[in-house]
């Protein structure tokens, strides 16, 4: 091997370095600007094709046992500062920052608040510390506590260190991997705007790389979905941001607007008809009402005229002639509209709808949130015939159900809507939903209930401690609505939301805008989770064939004997 010296002049001093080879293997941070209390070292520059991990600590960090350690981390660049997000689960969503030095990673979450150190780090910093306490929370892999904080540099560039994953194929598959890295990407948001935690929201991400794929989501603060416009059908671009965790979830995350950049065209959703001769189109944003034609002639349904738009956010409501009761149609909307950004829709959509016909009334009369294996069950009672298509049945925020648009009920009806559909244990005869009374016989299909539509859903069973179920009519009016509790203040932030829109639309009473977890607890169903473990046992029930929108229609305590698919005590059937 040959050796050489080399001459440099570093601050008016000659230094003499003599060396070996071509120097590949040496550890390489990112490009650094150094500040008056930074000292320059050679870590302050980022050679790409460096091996990763040399002497950083960080897979040793990553591999050791949760608890109490020693561990030093050492060039490490703050590739990202994540900040206490108000309402958010503080196990969950602490502030900390990643740190990585090297392209290819890999990278840590440190679940400390940068700003509560000295020096404050902010990102770019080059820093050195030693970690004192390990956590892993959702599978993902934290140091938990540090201490010895060294600033050796400062002003790095972090996009150096991000890996452009859009064309990626293993982000879910090789997410260990991907951990705590920053990445830059773009993909559009496959679906609506979901929850993700407390005060967080979640898309499922599209890109070229990954479609159609639910592990794979991006992940904001739910302030930024209102304040940023931000839909189904968006492309989102960003860069330098952390990849996160939940367990298997992949979560590519953003905490401020100015992470990425959004390019929003409008969608048509949905089509619901309002009544035998009107049709509401909901699309994906707010419409330019000057977009839409006067004569309609964007819009197109075979076997109907259409007319009159009248433009309302996002909904475009247009006259029809008359639609044949529960009749299929197919909407396609011309490309062309603008939402009220000026982003103009640029290709053919189309959405179904069925024929109107007058909603059916429907109360939530029997449930059981504590049945082993997350079998757990809401049965609905048919008070006046019509169609039970399109209603949603939400727990806390989230709608777990959506029912088929064709459904149609009569008076004295019930609905049994059973959780865990693929759970053996709930569904050992692997049931489906019917479509006809003793469509699946319960000899057949254990677990079935012959005097009642049985209904399986794939959600894995309802929360036994606070919880809001709630029916949601086809225009998103509450149908029916039932505080519950188990008898202790701790309702969380998912169940007050829900409360608040309830109590809102004086749908349970006290009728609130807002609920104090006692005042909540005051007037909910008690013992949500004191009900029996097994279907036949017993069950929180309505007592009555009144609706007075308040606990006293329930039983209280643990409930009793079950009734599922028949009259609970004090009903009688409707004439």
């Amino acid at each position: 091997m040959r050796s050489s010296l080399v001459l440099l002049l570093v601050f008016g001093r000659l230094v003499l370095f003599a060396g070996c080879g071509d120097n590949r293997g040496a550890r390489a941070t990112p490009d650094a600007r150094v500040n008056a209390d930074a000292k320059v070292t050679a870590d302050a520059k980022v050679f790409l094709d460096a091996p990763p991990n040399v002497g950083d600590g960080i897979a040793e960090a990553k591999a050791a046992a949760d608890g109490t350690v020693s561990l030093a981390i050492s060039g490490v660049t703050v590739t990202y500062v994540k900040p206490l997000v108000v309402g958010a689960s503080a196990t969950n969503d602490p502030a900390g920052f990643t740190i990585q030095s090297a392209k290819t990673g890999p990278a840590l979450f440190v679940a400390v608040d940068p700003s509560t150190l000295t020096p404050a780090l902010v990102k770019g910093d080059v820093v050195d510390f030693t970690i004192t306490t390990l956590a892993t929370v959702g599978g993902q892999k934290r140091a938990t506590a540090i201490s010895g904080v060294t600033r050796t540099a400062q002003g790095a560039d972090v996009t150096a260190l991000a890996t452009d994953v859009t064309t990626a194929t293993d982000l879910v598959t090789a997410l260990s991997s991907y951990d705590s890295k920053v990445l830059s990407f773009t993909g559009t948001f496959d679906d609506d705007v979901g929850t993700s935690g407390a005060m967080f929201s979640k898309f499922t991400l599209d890109t070229t790389g990954i479609t159609g794929n639910t592990a794979l989501q991006f992940r904001i603060p739910t302030t930024l979905v209102t304040t940023q416009t931000m839909t189904v059908a968006c492309v989102v671009a960003a860069t330098a941001v952390p990849m996160g965790r939940f367990n298997a979830i992949a979560e590519i995350q953003a905490f401020s607007a100015s992470d990425f950049t959004l390019t929003c065209k409008p969608v048509a959703r949905k089509a619901v008809a309002g009544s035998a001769t009107s049709l509401a189109v909901t699309f994906s944003r707010t419409i330019d009402p000057t977009s839409i034609t006067a004569d309609a002639s964007q819009f197109h349904v075979t076997g109907l005229t259409l007319s009159a738009p009248v433009v309302l956010g996002m909904t475009v409501t247009l006259t029809t002639t008359a639609q044949t009761a529960q009749a299929p149609y197919t909407l396609t909307v011309d490309p062309g509209i603008k939402d009220a950004q000026m982003n103009v829709s640029t290709a053919t959509a189309t959405t179904t709808f069925t024929g109107y016909a007058a909603p059916a009334s429907v109360r939530i009369n029997e449930l059981n949130a504590n049945i082993t294996g997350g079998c757990d069950l809401v049965e609905l009672r048919v008070t006046n015939a019509g169609q039970l298509g399109s209603f949603k049945l939400d727990e806390r925020d989230a709608t777990v159900y959506t029912f088929p648009a064709d459904f149609l009920v009569a008076k004295n009806d019930f609905v049994l809507v059973h959780f865990n559909s693929a759970s053996v244990t709930c569904n050992p005869g692997g049931a489906t939903t019917e479509t006809a009374i003793n469509g699946q016989l319960a000899a057949t299909y254990a677990g079935n209930v012959d005097t009642a539509y049985d209904y399986w859903i794939a959600d894995t069973g309802i929360t036994s401690t606070d919880n809001v179920i709630t029916l949601l009519d086809p225009t998103g009016a509450i149908a029916d609505v039932v505080f519950l509790d188990d008898a202790t203040p701790s309702e969380g932030m998912a169940t007050a939301t829900a409360a608040s829109a309830a109590g809102a639309a004086n749908a349970w009473l006290p009728a609130q805008a807002t609920y104090t977890s006692a005042e909540f607890s005051n007037a909910a169903v008690k013992n949500l989770g004191g009900t029996g473990t097994a279907q036949a046992g017993t069950s929180i029930q309505r007592v009555n064939d009144v609706d007075t929108n308040a606990a006293v229609d329930w039983t209280t305590g643990a409930g009793v004997a079950s009734t599922w698919g028949a009259l609970n005590a004090g009903q009688a059937v409707i004439p």
